[in-house]
């Protein structure tokens, strides 16, 4: 099958989990026999080869806003597009959320090929709707489940929230989680003593720097649990809102104990997983979390919030432990009583990596992508 993936993220560039959704799924895809493109963002113009997928990159320039960047960036994704669709005779068009619908809708009617659409979050979970900005992007996403043939979630609480939010049809509505490619953590060494002490514990927390991701929460809950294990070494990796965390983190007084790296190469991310203790994710709104699937891929327990795609992706006193959102009580209980036994730590982590080697392989989670893609191109 011919497949052209359109995503307004694609590795190098990256900044949150869709770039490495579409770069696992894709590879997946071409490793069975599938011609796979990729529609995406670059710094100029250009076509490469990237582990048997051809990735067409088209460079939008910068724009004063986020809805004139989208703008220009769909309007030349379409234009290269339509050459790509002439050339190639695409099967089926594949949409990551809001950001490349415009331009995937455009060639799904200008080339009479069905599009399949990937929601990995919504608007209103994100944020809500309290803006024309927020209206405008909402739209759009019911615009995209609209016109999609079919349409794929990445969480099975978050199916039923694109399902009441959109008014989509059960029948093309579909639940395929987000995957872990092991082969990522082959080399993985312990760089715990470039971020740590050896006799601390590395907490690790892995996101954008946002409300989203519960951040004041974790910083809210640090005091606290360093009372009862001083030993615990907070390492925040991500981008966001940097200096405002970092304030807050000096305002609690606990800011000799937490690490900010900023962004950090894939390999380091992946050797802070393994060199970690725990991985905390205080969530707010989470569809899938593939860092807690990544956290578990090495044996690393994860402390996460009950919400979304992690009450399905950690198993309570399992692979890790849950705790309520927006409660840096509930948080503090969640990594002292991780980092209590560390023989039952380990226990968590080698329950994690049995359950990510069972239920997030991207060789089945392609196959499930396939299967959705053989129903669009038949009822099309």
């Amino acid at each position: 099958m011919k497949i052209l993936m359109v995503t307004w993220e694609f590795p190098p560039h990256k900044v949150g989990g869709v770039a490495s959704h579409c770069y696992d799924i894709s590879r997946y895809l071409a490793r069975a026999g599938n011609e796979v493109h990729i529609l995406s963002f670059g710094n100029e113009n250009r076509t490469e080869y990237q582990d048997g997928v051809t990735v067409h990159r088209v460079n939008c320039g910068t724009a004063p806003d986020i809805v004139s960047w989208v703008m220009v960036l769909n309007y030349k994704m379409q234009k290269k597009g339509i050459e790509l669709c002439r050339e190639e005779g695409f099967d089926v068009v594949h949409a990551h959320d809001w950001l490349s619908v415009p331009a995937t809708v455009y060639l799904k009617k200008s080339f009479k090929v069905p599009m399949v659409l990937t929601l990995h979050s919504t608007e209103y979970g994100r944020s809500g709707i309290h803006s024309p900005l927020n209206k405008m992007i909402n739209d759009i996403e019911w615009f995209g489940t609209y016109e999609a043939n079919e349409v794929i979630t990445v969480g099975k609480d978050f199916r039923e929230e694109v399902k009441n939010l959109f008014s989509v049809p059960e029948e093309k509505l579909h639940y395929i989680p987000n995957g872990v490619d092991l082969e990522r953590f082959r080399n993985v060494r312990d760089v715990r003593d470039e971020f740590s002490l050896d006799w601390e514990k590395i907490v690790l927390f892995v996101g954008r720097l946002c409300h989203q991701k519960g951040v004041e929460y974790l910083i809210e809950a640090m005091p606290e649990t360093l009372r009862e294990h001083p030993e615990a070494k907070f390492v925040i990796v991500g981008k966001g809102a940097l200096d405002h965390y970092r304030k807050m983190v000096y305002r609690k007084g606990v800011d000799q104990k937490v690490y900010f790296t900023g962004y950090v190469s894939e390999e380091m991310l992946m050797n802070l997983y393994y060199s970690a203790d725990v991985t905390v994710m205080p969530s707010v709104y989470e569809p899938s979390g593939i860092v807690a699937m990544e956290s578990m891929a090495v044996r690393t327990p994860v402390v996460a919030s009950y919400t979304g795609g992690l009450k399905e992706t950690v198993v309570h006193e399992w692979c890790g432990l849950h705790t309520y959102p927006c409660d840096p009580q509930s948080i503090k209980w969640g990594i002292t009583t991780a980092i209590n036994d560390m023989t039952w730590n380990r226990w968590l982590g080698k329950n994690g990596k049995k359950r990510v080697e069972k239920n997030y392989n991207w060789d089945i989670i392609s196959k499930w992508t396939y299967m959705v893609y053989r129903k669009a191109v038949g009822e099309y």
